[in-house]
């Protein structure tokens, strides 16, 4: 695992000297730069059916930040997270709250690209980006609490081809609202694949440390993905061993997601997901088992507004109660992304 640490810190060494003698051949005509980060969540939902208790307006999420860009090397931005904090019970009022999110630096040059700092995450970087609405619904590791999106620590990234990237990753491995401070790290691997710009692959593994008496938490992640004009389609599966470090607790399931244009302004979009535990008496609250639908069209007035009508299914499996709990619900969801 050690060998992680090595890779990050050699590629920090190797950015820092390579920074020094760029600045100084580029500090007479490169200009610092820097713009406002704003990104807002928001929508309006309602139940249909047996769900019909369930309606409201809701301000899920707003990013406000900086990026900037110090070289032509060195950039780097600072991002406050203003959210919902969790809460057991969906259908009581949740309170907002206000995190850092990200504050990091990155250095890119010569195929090398290196986060230090609290820093954006690689194990669902390409399949969120992929799935491209975030806004309607977080990807699949993210939504089912597999991990973090932003933690402390080093990533370093290689291109090694324009067709093939390996990443390595070293963090606390406990997001970025919570403090590590118990000297137990979550280590990543990773490589992605691209081929002729519409073939898409990737491989994630990661182990996570808690302590000696406990198993550790391992994460393995597949995604393949195709796109071309007239549509894009995605597929990823996503296994937990020893979920919460129980051994034996394994969460694990897939989800499928497509887009097709039907306008310049005009995308439909669809998702399926499917959760599932062998053990499901040990996961934690926030865990989900069962299965989701999305169906929708997106509209794009401006290039930073999107607007997106959509239905939502959820199906969740209760072991303990022998019973299923189905929610139907209609969407209205909007993206501000400045």
């Amino acid at each position: 695992m050690r060998i992680f640490i090595l890779s990050a810190l050699l590629c920090i060494g190797f950015s820092s000297g390579s920074l020094y003698a760029q600045n100084e051949e580029n500090k007479n005509d490169f200009t610092v730069t820097g713009t406002p980060v704003i990104t807002v969540f928001a929508n309006y939902h309602a139940g249909i059916g047996e769900s019909n208790h369930i309606s409201g307006f809701e301000l899920t999420r707003a990013y406000l930040g900086y990026q900037f860009k110090l070289t032509p090397s060195l950039s780097g931005k600072v991002i406050v997270d203003a959210g919902i904090a969790p809460a057991e019970d969906f259908l009581v009022a949740q309170k907002r709250e206000v995190v850092l999110k990200n504050a990091m630096l990155t250095w890119q040059e010569k195929g090398f690209t290196t986060n230090g700092g609290l820093i954006g995450l690689l194990q669902f970087g390409v399949q969120e980006k992929f799935w491209g609405c975030r806004y309607i619904a977080q990807s699949f590791q993210d939504l089912y609490k597999m991990g973090p999106s932003a933690d402390l620590g080093v990533t370093a990234a290689y291109k090694f081809l324009p067709w093939l990237e390996a990443d390595v990753s070293f963090t606390n491995g406990e997001g970025y609202k919570n403090l590590n401070m118990d000297n137990k790290y979550r280590y990543g691997l990773g490589t992605t694949l691209k081929i002729r710009d519409r073939f898409l692959f990737r491989i994630y593994g990661d182990i996570y440390q808690q302590s000696l008496q406990e198993e550790n938490q391992q994460t393995l992640a597949l995604f393949g993905g195709y796109r071309t004009d007239r549509f894009s389609i995605g597929a990823e599966y996503n296994y937990q061993r020893n979920n919460q470090w129980v051994n034996g607790n394994d969460y694990y399931g897939y989800s499928v997601y497509t887009t097709v244009p039907v306008h310049k302004k005009w995308k439909l979009i669809a998702r399926f997901d499917h959760i599932d535990s062998n053990n499901k008496d040990n996961l934690s609250w926030s865990a989900f088992t069962g299965e989701m639908v999305i169906a929708g069209i997106e509209f794009e007035p401006l290039k930073q507004l999107k607007i997106t009508p959509n239905y939502k299914y959820f199906r969740d499996f209760d072991t303990k109660l022998l019973t299923h709990d189905t929610f139907h619900t209609v969407y209205l969801n909007v993206l501000f992304n400045w």
